[in-house]
């Protein structure tokens, strides 16, 4: 029995055996040694099949990175032209604010002026004694109401007012 406790004691130290409570948890997986890796040596030198297959390899790489570059100017070149569009929009709709503002404030002054004016020829209308005046003009000035075969009648157009270029022309 000597023996058999002897020979524990002295177990490897690969198989973790341990007595006591200082006892390690076993790895669920074993760490990885070093194994250096085997490099394949050529036994034969590159023909001339596998020296054009590695140039058109190299061929299609360099076209490749041609072509990345062509569609990533491409793509630069469609954002810069967006973000100009943009641009000239957002400059178009603030000067399209800037003017409707102008003209609310224009249509505004007018609507305050036709209303003052309205109220300046409406006092006037409202002074003026009509009486009196008919009185000045027949009795201090000798003024008189035409007769029928003085008055001349003819079609003036649109305006309110005639602007009178010429003669009036003679009645028929």
């Amino acid at each position: 029995m000597t023996h058999k406790a002897k020979n524990t004691k002295y177990k490897k130290k690969n198989n973790m055996y341990v007595y006591g409570n200082a006892v390690k948890k076993a790895e669920a997986v074993p760490s990885k040694k070093y194994s250096p890796q085997i490099v394949p040596h050529k036994k034969h030198r590159p023909t001339e099949q596998d020296r054009q297959q590695e140039r058109e390899k190299i061929r299609k790489i360099n076209r490749n990175n041609r072509l990345n570059l062509v569609y990533t100017l491409a793509v630069s070149g469609i954002v810069v032209a967006m973000f100009a569009i943009c641009w000239q929009y957002l400059s178009v709709q603030a000067k399209v604010k800037e003017n409707a503002a102008a003209v609310h404030s224009l249509q505004k002054e007018l609507t305050e002026l036709t209303n003052k004016n309205d109220e300046m020829e409406l006092e006037i209308n409202t002074n003026i004694d009509y009486d009196s005046l008919y009185k000045i003009a027949t009795e201090e000035l000798g003024m008189v109401y035409p007769e029928r075969d003085q008055v001349i009648t003819y079609e003036a157009g649109v305006s309110e007012y005639v602007k009178q270029y010429s003669d009036v022309p003679e009645a028929e």
